[in-house]
């Protein structure tokens, strides 16, 4: 494929550029690539505060604005531009199409996402840069497996099969055959809402806390026990009365013992916001190795071990893959961590193929940090055949 093929017959040369958008809770970040994806330009990614609770136009803005700042850096101008992908937090189609809303705006202005967003950005750009630009839209873990796999394999497409899963708010992920983000009939990949049993040795430890339920609407989900909004949910019920007594007795079985401060210090977060005790929670856990705070984020490594255990009959992957906020703590912790993860796979899955020793299925930390913008890039490009 010559290079006129490669901009879409706009006849863009040497210094034509994809531009990647990710669409986050608290920021929008913006990088740029050259047309094959390869280098990261420019170094360091243009940030803007995400005002996606504002709606889509103001959204729109706010992307047109962190679009002319890579340009600036980059010495740049619109003519050079040859797409836009964005990544954005909700289902989106093979084709880059947003097929739903639900973790886009605030409560009261989530009905004003019900339109095509990327209509409206692809208008403004048109409007800026006196020409169509081609706008693409994918889900964010999609985007960010993507980019995992692009850091590990680069555009080889070798036969290989990896589960890439991404720990936050919710519980993202996707299944990559061949480099290649799977949609199956259009939404495979949805691993935070595979419904894995918990292990029956871990039983006890969920038992006084009951199932809770999932933002989806369902019950069991993996996501309703290991994500920033299940540890939130989660850490209310340890810091009360009867969830306190419960973890001391488990960690006693193990001759661990709860400290006191720390168990004060969350409670007076607490106060402030469940949520900030849950944050606080992996900073003690990770700086201070309190039995407490790891117990709890044992809860997310014992159903991600379940979760890998139960999907890989049915893929046989060569990687299970980690990304997201656990990839930010420490290496201590990151091997504290991942050890569980293994242990609790090979205790559920025990068929002698998906043995990790044989190295046919190994569980690993993502390597990409999560460059969603350039996975994003990089579906684009897949999904129109570059």
């Amino acid at each position: 494929m010559d290079k006129a093929e490669r901009t879409g017959g706009l006849g863009l040369q040497g210094d034509a550029l994809r531009i990647g958008v990710d669409i986050g809770g608290n920021d929008i970040k913006f990088g740029a690539t050259n047309i094959t994806a390869d280098p990261l330009l420019p170094d360091q990614l243009v940030k803007r505060p995400s005002l996606t609770a504002d709606g889509p136009q103001k959204t729109a803005e706010q992307i047109i604005d962190g679009v002319a700042a890579v340009l600036e850096k980059l010495r740049s101008d619109w003519a050079m531009v040859l797409d836009v992908s964005v990544t954005v937090p909700c289902p989106c189609s093979a084709e880059g199409v947003i097929l739903d809303v639900t973790n886009l705006g605030a409560s009261e202005t989530k009905h004003l996402w019900k339109v095509a967003f990327g209509d409206i950005l692809g208008e403004r750009l048109n409007e800026v840069a006196g020409r169509d630009i081609p706008v693409f839209a994918c889900n964010d873990a999609n985007a960010a497996g993507q980019d995992d796999d692009f850091t590990r394999y680069g555009h080889d497409d070798s036969p290989r099969t990896s589960i890439f899963i991404t720990t936050g708010t919710g519980l993202g992920g996707c299944v990559l055959i061949n480099g290649t983000v799977f949609f199956g009939a259009g939404q495979a990949g949805e691993l935070g809402h595979v419904k894995a049993a918990i292990p029956e040795q871990y039983a006890e430890r969920f038992a006084a806390d009951e199932y809770p339920p999932c933002g989806c609407g369902a019950r069991q989900c993996v996501e309703a026990r290991a994500s920033l909004t299940a540890l939130t949910r989660r850490v209310q019920w340890a810091l009360s009365d009867t969830g306190l007594a419960v973890v001391e007795r488990q960690l006693a079985a193990r001759r661990e013992s709860l400290d006191a401060n720390v168990v004060r210090q969350l409670r007076k977060y607490l106060t402030e916001s469940p949520r900030k005790a849950a944050y606080q929670v992996r900073t003690y856990a990770d700086g201070h190795g309190d039995a407490l705070c790891r117990w709890l984020l044992e809860d997310w490594a014992i159903m991600i071990g379940a979760l890998f255990a139960s999907v890989a009959p049915v893929v046989h992957p060569n990687l299970c893959v980690i990304g997201g906020g656990m990839t930010e703590v420490s290496e201590a912790m990151k091997d504290w961590f991942i050890a569980i993860v293994r242990r609790v796979f090979d205790e559920v899955n025990q068929q002698a193929c998906f043995n990790r020793a044989s190295n046919k299925n190994e569980i690993v930390w993502s390597v990409s940090q999560d460059q969603g913008w350039r996975g994003a890039i990089l579906m684009a490009m897949r999904a129109h055949g570059v």
